[in-house]
C-alpha cells in the first residue's frame, strides 16, 4: 500500500465501521479464518478497500453479544479493532466492527 494511502485507509476504517456488520457461516462457533474473512470482507464493504491482514486471537462463539479484540495491518501500520456479535439467525452469524482511532504504538 502506497505510504500515503495508509492514513487515509486508517481514518475510513475508524469512521467507516462504526455498527457495520457481515455475515459468515458457522456451526456454533466462527472460526477463526471465516471471523477474519468477515471482517476484511466488512471493511471491504464499508470503505472499498481491504486491510493487507486480519489477526485475531481465535475462534469466536457465535453468541449474541459475544466480543473479541483483533488485529489489522494496512500498510504495515497495525489497528485494533473490536468485533461483536451480533444477531445469529441458524448459521448466519451478523457481527458489529469497531476500528480504533488511532494505530498501535
Amino acid at each position: 500500500m502506497h505510504p500515503r494511502i495508509r492514513p487515509v485507509f486508517l481514518a475510513a476504517c475508524a469512521l467507516a465501521l462504526a455498527g457495520c456488520s457481515a455475515s459468515v457461516s458457522v456451526d456454533k462457533q466462527v472460526s477463526k479464518e471465516n471471523f477474519e474473512k468477515g471482517i476484511s470482507d466488512a471493511l471491504q464493504q464499508s470503505i472499498g478497500k481491504r486491510p493487507d491482514t486480519v489477526s485475531c486471537p481465535g475462534p469466536i462463539k457465535a453468541v449474541e453479544g459475544e466480543s473479541m479484540r483483533c488485529v489489522l495491518t494496512a500498510g504495515g501500520q497495525k489497528v485494533g479493532l473490536t468485533a461483536k456479535i451480533g444477531a445469529v439467525n441458524g448459521t448466519d452469524v451478523k457481527y458489529n466492527v469497531q476500528v480504533d482511532q488511532k494505530p498501535m504504538q
